[in-house]
């Protein structure tokens, strides 16, 4: 059997609004040596009929069924059972271009590379604008270094899609997605700080090949629990790793840019509509970030300048501990985020 140049990775749970139209452009891609596997966790709507539908219809679907067990379990799941040279990550509402393998596939020969990453459009399901990105711009040519200390800094996104990642590397380095009782939410920016760490050569298309939908409503209104805590242990491994690899002192001063960035992030999290908890727990639960040893430290060190006005303000309260303050002001810094995105959707 001819070993695929790449694997395509799909994790479905309950997407069957999007589904189809993410496997007809996995379908129709111009390099027809692939193998696509789809990974059901647990779905609950028609999405695993769906799927096993297109099972049938194409040799190169696989199918594979578990109980939910979360996005780190169901990639991992896709890892394992992937047979190809290259292997990518598609998020079952998103869609790629005709030509997504094919290009990928002939820089990552071409340029001998590990990893390669491809500029992607942001399709804003909610209000039908568009954005690309700019990565290729911005990296193309400049060490890998820049990328990684810049994904602890926040300026670029850690997602796992819109990459092609050498199988043989993943498995020399045991990469794999942790799971869900180990790390919730950032669970992208662990592997991909990984797996740019490990690839001898990272590369670029400039071509937005892959299509990211965007669910506004979602991402800015939802609230995720145990946030905070999901960035301090996420801190810790990629602490660990760096010392592990002797890289701790290189990359001392993004790492903890990174958790004092999260502590904000998770501020405004406490306030995002559809938190339903009571003013008490997120007082409570904005106290334990002002207070937490490792958020404090990390703020002496890395001080309000590298932040912006709105940020440094929300800061400077934090580092005082005025709880009632950080808390009104977080209030209202995260509902002029929701405006601000509601008018440019």
């Amino acid at each position: 059997m001819e070993t695929p140049a790449v694997s395509l990775l799909v994790a479905v749970y309950n997407t069957e609004t999007y589904i189809e139209r993410c496997l007809e452009s996995l379908l129709h891609q111009s390099l027809g040596n692939i193998e696509i596997i789809l990974v059901n966790d647990g779905s609950t709507d028609k999405s695993p009929d769906m799927i096993e539908v297109y099972e049938k219809r194409d040799e190169r679907i696989r199918v594979i069924h578990q109980s939910n067990q979360g996005l780190g379990a169901v990639r991992n799941r896709g890892i394992e059972a992937a047979r190809g040279e290259f292997i990518a990550f598609i998020d079952a509402d998103d869609w790629i271009e005709p030509d997504y393998c094919l290009r990928m596939y002939e820089k990552a020969k071409a340029d001998e590379a590990d990893l390669v990453i491809c500029e992607y459009t942001a399709e804003f399901a909610d209000t039908g604008k568009t954005a690309v990105s700019t990565i290729a711009s911005a990296y193309q040519g400049r060490p890998k270094q820049t990328y990684v200390k810049d994904l602890f800094e926040g300026k670029v996104s850690g997602f796992s899609w819109n990459k092609l990642y050498s199988r043989a590397m993943i498995e020399k380095h045991q990469l794999r997605f942790p799971l869900r009782d180990e790390l919730e939410h950032v669970e992208d920016q662990y592997f991909s700080l990984r797996a740019h760490f490990f690839a001898r050569t990272v590369s670029y298309v400039e071509e937005p090949l892959y299509h990211y939908r965007i669910h506004l409503t979602s991402i800015v209104q939802s609230y995720q629990k145990k946030l905070f805590d999901s960035g301090l242990v996420l801190y810790r491994l990629n602490e660990a790793f760096l010392r592990e690899n002797g890289n701790l002192q290189e990359y001392q001063q993004e790492l903890d840019f990174f958790i004092v960035q999260h502590g904000t992030v998770c501020l405004l999290n406490e306030w995002k509509r559809n938190n339903g908890g009571l003013l008490a727990e997120k007082w409570s639960n904005i106290s334990r970030i002002c207070a937490d040893p490792v958020f404090r430290l990390s703020l002496s060190k890395t001080g309000t300048a590298p932040f912006d006005a709105k940020r440094s303000c929300l800061l400077l309260l934090a580092k005082l501990r005025l709880v009632p303050f950080v808390s009104l002001a977080s209030a209202v810094y995260q509902r002029a985020i929701e405006y601000k995105m509601k008018i440019r959707g």
